[in-house]
């Protein structure tokens, strides 16, 4: 009897202690997914009160006619068949249509989204490598590693980049899905797992490696893949080979149809360079530096940016450099595959994920990207964080100081991170960012103009359009922007040379044949300018700016027939135009022939105008007003004039002012004051 009390106690107190493990560790937990998310949501959410960037946002969300409509049926439609911004991603273009239905222009609400996408990603690292391999703080560390590094700002901050954020989502998810496909094979979870991943190819094709990191995750952590040696029966290594790859023959079926997809929409697009333009020397050499280099921005992120120019120069002592690099390093990783698994996993995650974003298909100038390392970096810090605890779990203290220093590297890390992100406020202070820390970058020069053209600085913007030529002299876009800028600045004869070169080097280029149309019909050559508004249209059918100029132009001829058509075209381009519906509400609203005269229709597209420009733009209320007052609603006519008038005082807009006083008085005498319908407001 004694001896059986001696063992209740000790049961007792072993259960008690397995209890205590098991607070201890949920404790831990709790601990963990807390501050990973929020020091992630904490570190980017200054992010939230950035505005867009004229790099790619405008192509994807300001200026996207398809976007600016929300989602519904003739958008979902549009996003699943387009090639638009030269890639097929339905589900990211579908997340842009739900932000703009939520939060409008309002950029702001855009930042957030990638925001929460990216704790979820960091929280979905930690939850998929602590369910593989046990293993609490390691994960951790890599997880808070891969969400914090400086090299993830250009992927969370950057609206245009949701389709980083997103597709790693669903990687993480098929990853997850696929653990649990592991311990029990089933086909619904076999299922669940590849719709995760054609999700996450739906979001950015560069998931198409994913196959091939199943099959090292199979060797580690999953331990599915054993030397020959340790099967006992003959033929047994082939049969467990043979399954393991046969598992994966789905995956590759649809990495292999978004890869043919991918090629046909950048091909199409014309952003596919052809060896002619870059060639495939410049590739393999620029390639190994680029791995290189990566790694060298991981562990001393210094002088990151928006864009990489490629070296003038064919870098072959670099790349001949990088070669016995990555030769080197892969040389260890395989002898040391049975002793430290994990490197040779998180080694070749790092290799293979890049291949596809590399270089040696190019599209673009650039020689690297920061995004390009948002998944490769997790093979790289778990290779580097599982290596570390096996190389100093043998000393005594050596794990609690490995600790104390990732959190000093987190800490710099943190610092780093918040220092980048401060570039994103804007696109003057990313692209001078750009412009600093990089040699010869054309492509930073003429973003840089953009930003500065936009905020009214011209002939700042000149200056930088110039120095873009002076780098590419064949640079079509800088003839054009610059030619832009110069129209601004009434240097006409100039402007006419730039556009006569861009399309000398281009001749069909849609944007520099309207550009030079609209230089014309400044100039009062409305027969030549229409001839040029009429080449774009052809080159381009679906590019309403050049309809747009083509109304305007028959407006000031005397065609009100062919301008509302015209109009019309460019608003089903581009539903949510307010300038292109402002100008068709006058027309509507002055146009003195029946057949075109409908006040009705005017009101409804001027109060659509007011709508989007949220009451901002003086000259839109004013065609309000004159709106109304062609309806015989004289009183909202005149609430109109008055808050126009008043806006236009707020903005010193002089000449406005003076013709929206003598309007009033026409309304207050419930009259329509004369327009010309020839000469728009």
């Amino acid at each position: 009897m004694e001896n059986l009390g001696r063992l209740a106690v000790k049961l007792r107190c072993a259960m008690c202690a397995a209890v205590q493990d098991v607070d201890d560790n949920r404790r831990g937990l709790l601990w963990v997914v807390s501050t990973l998310v929020t020091v992630t949501l904490v570190l980017y959410w200054p992010a939230t009160e950035y505005g867009f960037v004229v790099v790619d946002d405008p192509e994807y969300i300001t200026e996207n006619p398809w976007v600016a409509q929300g989602l519904n049926l003739s958008t979902l439609k549009w996003a699943f068949t387009a090639t638009y911004a030269s890639n097929w991603h339905p589900l990211t273009w579908i997340t842009h249509m739900l932000d703009q239905m939520i939060y409008g222009h309002f950029a702001g609400g855009h930042h957030l989204t990638n925001i929460i996408l990216h704790a979820l990603n960091v929280l979905l690292v930690f939850v998929w490598l602590k369910r593989w391999t046990g293993a609490l703080w390691r994960s951790a560390i890599v997880a808070a590693f891969f969400g914090w590094h400086p090299l993830r700002v250009e992927s969370v901050a950057w609206v245009a980049e949701r389709k980083d954020v997103l597709s790693t989502l669903f990687m993480l998810l098929t990853l997850i899905a696929y653990g649990k496909y592991v311990l029990r094979p089933t086909p619904v979870r076999c299922v669940l797992a590849l719709c995760a991943f054609a999700l996450g190819l739906m979001a950015k094709p560069m998931l198409v490696t994913l196959p091939f990191v199943l099959v090292l995750l199979d060797y580690w952590p999953l331990g599915r893949v054993r030397p020959v040696s340790e099967y006992t029966q003959p033929g047994q290594a082939r049969a467990a080979y043979t399954r393991i790859l046969f598992e994966k023959l789905p995956f590759l079926c649809l990495s292999a149809a978004s890869c043919a997809v991918t090629l046909y929409a950048q091909r199409t697009c014309g952003a596919l360079k052809t060896v002619e333009e870059i060639p495939v020397t410049m590739r393999l050499f620029n390639s190994l530096a680029a791995y290189v280099q990566y790694l060298g921005k991981t562990f001393w992120p210094d002088k990151l940016c928006v864009y990489y120019p490629l070296p003038a120069e064919l870098p072959i002592l670099v790349g001949v450099f990088a070669a016995v690099v990555l030769l080197c390093i892969s040389y260890v990783a395989f002898r040391w595959r049975q002793r430290c698994p994990w490197l040779f996993v998180g080694w070749f995650w790092f290799l293979g994920t890049l291949v596809p974003v590399i270089g040696l298909v190019q599209v673009g100038h650039q020689a690297m990207a920061d995004r390009y390392t948002y998944i490769p970096s997790i093979g790289l810090f778990l290779a580097l964080v599982w290596c570390t605890h096996y190389w100093l779990a043998r000393w005594r203290f050596a794990l609690r100081w490995c600790m104390a220093f990732s959190g000093v590297l987190l800490l710099c890390c943190l610092w780093l991170t918040r220092e980048q992100l401060a570039y994103w406020r804007n696109s003057i202070t990313l692209l001078t960012r750009a412009v600093s820390v990089t040699r010869d970058n054309a492509y930073a020069h003429l973003n840089l103009g953009v930003a500065l053209a936009d905020t009214g600085q011209t002939q700042e913007a000149v200056l930088h359009y110039k120095e873009a030529l002076r780098i590419r002299p064949n640079y079509v876009h800088a003839h054009n922007n610059l030619g832009v800028a110069l129209t601004a600045l009434g240097q006409f004869n100039d402007a006419m040379y730039h556009y006569t070169n861009a399309l000398r080097l281009n001749p069909n280029s849609e944007l520099v044949y309207n550009n030079l149309g609209a230089l014309l019909a400044q100039q009062g050559q409305y027969e030549l300018a229409i001839e040029h508004f009429n080449t774009a249209i052809k080159l381009n059918p679906h590019y309403p700016k050049p309809y747009f100029n083509l109304a305007f132009a028959m407006q000031k001829l005397g065609h009100p027939g062919t301008a509302v058509t015209n109009y019309t075209k460019a608003l089903e381009l581009d539903p949510a135009w307010p300038e292109a519906l402002d100008k068709l509400a006058y027309l509507l609203a002055a146009c003195p022939d029946r057949l075109w005269h409908n006040p009705s229709a005017a009101v409804k597209l001027a109060e659509r105008a007011v709508r989007l420009t949220k009451s901002e733009v003086p000259d839109f209320i004013e065609t309000l007003a004159f709106a109304y007052a062609t309806c015989g609603n004289f009183s909202n006519a005149q609430a109109m004039a008055e808050l126009a008038w008043k806006k236009a005082n707020e903005k010193r807009l002089t000449q406005l002012a003076e013709r929206l006083s003598a309007d009033l008085e026409f309304y207050r005498a419930g009259q329509t004051p004369p327009k010309d319908w020839r000469n728009p407001m």
